[in-house]
């Protein structure tokens, strides 16, 4: 049966076609802009995660002045982020020389400090002059070297209520590391922890001459060592000091001890420092 539509019915059938075609149209536009979004979406949130997340820090190196024989000195201090709320933080000082016969560095402090940070959930307080003095440590002179007692005590009077100090430095200053060790007894002990590397030839050699004499303190508490040497030092001196110290078996002391085989002492110093910082402190 043929039906023939008024022409006013044609055309609006014609115009609905025409809206329904629109419409899926618009309704294909809005998936494919709905999953284009969905893409980039998810491009953005994966890039975020990727992203390192960074918190606002209230870790700072703070100067300080302190008087010592009747002078005054100047020293640095590093705070980390935890010293807001804790104040019972443990105190690590570094002894630290313009370098004599070696390329001289100048990162020292911020090696120390990258040691204590590599530590997981572990903080200290990070101690030393502020300025790096010029002075060529032997052991004749160890007495005007060892000026840390003053700047120990103003410390602990005004940063910690934390007992614990540890020692640190490496060449001819590691040498003054370890001749404080030997030399402190139970009444004029400062440090707890020491941590030398690459201690200098003429200073390896003191302290070999103390231990083989006998000729220091053995009243001392609970003292640790880690030492370490690399390829630029001399290994038989290095060796034999080590030795000495493990074979005398001080009850008093517990040591670590690390040949670095594969670097020198210009880049020696920030791996040994972070190895003695973890081992000191059982970490």
């Amino acid at each position: 049966m043929i039906i023939f539509l008024r022409c006013s019915q044609f055309e609006q059938i014609i115009f609905i076609i025409k809206i329904k075609n629109e419409l899926m149209k618009m309704r294909y536009t809005i998936g494919l802009l709905l999953f284009l979004f969905g893409i980039v979406s998810l491009s953005s949130y994966k890039a975020y995660l990727k992203k390192p997340i960074t918190h606002k820090t209230s870790s700072r190196i703070e100067p300080f002045t302190f008087s010592s024989n009747g002078t005054t000195s100047k020293g640095k201090i590093f705070l980390p982020d935890s010293y807001e709320t804790n104040k019972n933080l443990p105190t690590i000082y570094l002894i630290d020389f313009t370098e004599q016969h070696f390329k001289r560095a100048t990162d020292e402090f911020e090696k120390v400090i990258d040691g204590v940070n590599k530590i997981q959930r572990f903080d200290a307080l990070v101690v030393s002059l502020e300025n790096i003095p010029d002075i060529d440590a032997e052991p004749e002179t160890f007495q005007d070297q060892y000026v840390f007692k003053n700047m120990a005590s103003y410390v602990d009077s005004k940063y910690t209520n934390n007992s614990s100090r540890t020692f640190i430095g490496k060449g001819s200053e590691a040498g003054v590391v370890l001749m404080a060790l030997f030399l402190e007894d139970t009444e004029t002990s400062l440090f707890d922890n020491f941590i030398a590397t690459d201690p200098s030839p003429k200073y390896a050699s003191a302290i070999i001459n103390l231990i083989a004499k006998d000729n220091f303190s053995k009243k001392k508490l609970n003292k640790k060592l880690h030492f370490s040497f690399s390829t630029s030092n001399n290994r038989t001196k290095c060796t034999n000091l080590i030795n000495l110290i493990k074979e005398a078996k001080y009850e008093w002391l517990q040591v670590e001890s690390i040949e670095y085989t594969n670097s020198n002492y210009e880049n020696t110093y920030p791996i040994s420092y972070a190895a003695g910082i973890k081992y000191v402190f059982n970490k």
